[in-house]
C-alpha cells in the first residue's frame, strides 16, 4: 500500500511537469463558459427591458398598460424623445407606442386596427421577440373583448346602454361565472402565427465534458510510459501497481481539475446552475475516458497521438459535444457514445444504458485494458 501511494505521488509529479496542459484544460473551459454566460445573462427573462409610450391617455390604453404590467416582464413608462438614445445604448429591448386613437372603435372599419400599436425593436432579437409577443397577446385580448361587446350590442335589450355600461356588465357577468367555478377560455382560429421565436440553446456542460475528456486522454498518454512499464513487469505485481497508481493519479488530478473548473465558473458566474446528477454522470464519463486512454496506451508512443485525437474528435462530434445535434440522432446514435450519453443524461433525458450499467462498463473496460497491457508484446519487448 505504501509503495502504491509513493508511485501515485510520482505520477502526480509527472503531470505537474506539464503546467501548460493543466492551465489550458482549466482556463479555457472557464473562459468559454464566461463567453456563453454573457449570452445567458443577456437573454435572462428577468433582464428584459420593456417600455411603453402612452399617447392616447384613455380608458383602453390604461387597460392595455394594466395587462402589460401584470405580465411580469418589467414594463415601464418612458418619454418618446428618449427612445432612440435608450435603444442605441442597449438600455431598452423594445418599446410599444400607443397611438392617439387607440381603442377608438369609431375611428376604423375593423376593430383590430384601433388596437394596433407601433413597436420599436431593440438590438437583442430574442428579447425583442418576447416583448413583441407579450404586447400582441395583450392587445389581442382587448380587441377580442371589444368584438364580444359589439356582438352583445346587437342583441335585443341592449338599447340605451353605453359602451362603458356594456363593459361593466360583461366584467360583472364574467366575474360571477368565475366565482361559480366555470373556467372561461377564448379560442383563436385562423390566425397567422408569424415568425417563430428563435430558441437559444447553450449546452452549459458541453464545455466541461469536452475538456474533461481532453484532460483524461492527455493525462493517460503522459503517464503511459512504455519504458517504465517494462521495468515494472520485472517486479512481482509491479505492472499491477503501476497501472493502479496511474489510475489513482489521473482520478485525483481529474477531480481537482473538474472541481477547480466548476468552482471558478461558480465564482465568476453565480447564476449558473448544474443538473442534480452532474457529479455522478461526470464521474462515469471520466471513468470511460480513463479506459479509452489505457487502450490508447497500447500503441507505440510515436504513433498514438494522432489516431487517439481523431477518435476522440469523432466521439465528441457524434455525441453532440461540439455542435448541437437533433434529438432523433441523439436517441438513435449519440447516446451510445460516452459524450452523447453524458450530455443526454445531463439534459434530464433517459438513456438506453443507465448510470450503474455505464459505470460497470467503464470498470470492465479498465480491467480489459489491464489484461491487454499485461499481454502486450509492445510493452513486454
Amino acid at each position: 500500500m505504501r509503495n502504491l501511494v509513493l508511485m501515485t505521488g510520482l505520477k502526480l509529479k509527472l503531470l505537474l511537469r506539464r503546467p501548460l496542459m493543466l492551465a489550458i484544460c482549466l482556463i479555457l473551459p472557464v473562459l468559454l463558459s464566461l463567453l456563453a454566460g454573457t449570452t445567458l445573462v443577456r437573454n435572462d427573462l428577468t433582464e428584459l427591458r420593456a417600455a411603453y409610450v402612452d399617447l392616447a391617455e384613455n380608458r383602453e390604453s390604461r387597460r392595455l398598460i394594466t395587462l402589460l404590467e401584470k405580465s411580469g416582464l418589467g414594463w415601464k413608462r418612458v418619454d418618446r424623445a428618449s427612445i432612440s438614445r435608450a435603444i442605441e445604448l442597449n438600455q431598452l429591448d423594445g418599446v410599444v407606442i400607443i397611438p392617439l386613437n387607440f381603442g377608438d372603435r369609431g375611428a376604423a372599419l375593423h376593430l383590430d386596427d384601433v388596437y394596433a400599436c407601433e413597436f420599436i425593436a431593440g438590438k437583442n432579437s430574442l428579447a425583442e421577440e418576447l416583448i413583441r409577443e407579450n404586447y400582441q397577446i395583450c392587445a389581442l385580448a382587448l380587441s377580442t373583448v371589444a368584438k364580444l361587446e359589439k356582438d352583445l350590442f346587437s342583441l335585443t335589450g341592449s338599447s340605451g346602454l353605453t359602451t362603458l355600461d356594456m363593459s361593466r356588465l360583461l366584467e360583472a357577468s364574467t366575474e360571477e361565472v368565475r366565482r361559480n367555478g366555470t373556467r372561461l377560455t377564448i379560442n383563436f382560429h385562423n390566425l397567422e402565427m408569424g415568425d417563430a421565436l428563435p430558441v437559444l440553446d447553450i449546452p452549459d456542460v458541453a464545455v466541461e465534458v469536452l475538456f474533461l475528456s481532453v484532460f483524461s486522454l492527455l493525462g493517460s498518454l503522459l503517464l503511459a510510459d512504455a519504458e517504465t512499464r517494462r521495468r515494472m513487469r520485472s517486479l512481482p505485481g509491479g505492472l499491477r501497481r503501476d497501472y493502479l497508481a496511474s489510475l489513482a493519479a489521473l482520478t485525483l488530478s481529474g477531480a481537482l481539475q473538474l472541481g477547480s473548473m466548476v468552482g471558478l465558473t461558480l465564482l465568476l458566474m453565480p447564476q449558473v446552475s448544474r443538473p442534480a446528477n452532474y457529479l455522478p454522470v461526470m464521474a462515469v464519463l471520466f471513468l470511460l475516458m480513463l479506459a479509452y486512454g489505457q487502450f490508447v496506451a497500447l500503441l507505440p508512443a510515436d504513433r498514438r497521438f494522432v489516431p487517439a485525437s481523431l477518435v476522440l474528435f469523432a466521439l465528441l462530434l457524434t455525441g453532440g459535444g461540439l455542435i448541437r445535434l437533433p434529438s432523433l440522432w441523439m436517441q438513435s446514435v449519440g447516446q451510445f457514445t460516452p459524450h452523447g450519453w453524458a450530455l443526454t443524461r445531463l439534459a434530464g433525458q433517459d438513456t438506453a444504458v443507465g448510470l450503474i450499467p455505464a459505470a460497470s462498463i467503464g470498470v470492465l473496460l479498465l480491467f480489459i485494458a489491464y489484461i491487454a497491457q499485461k499481454k502486450s508484446d509492445y510493452l513486454s519487448a
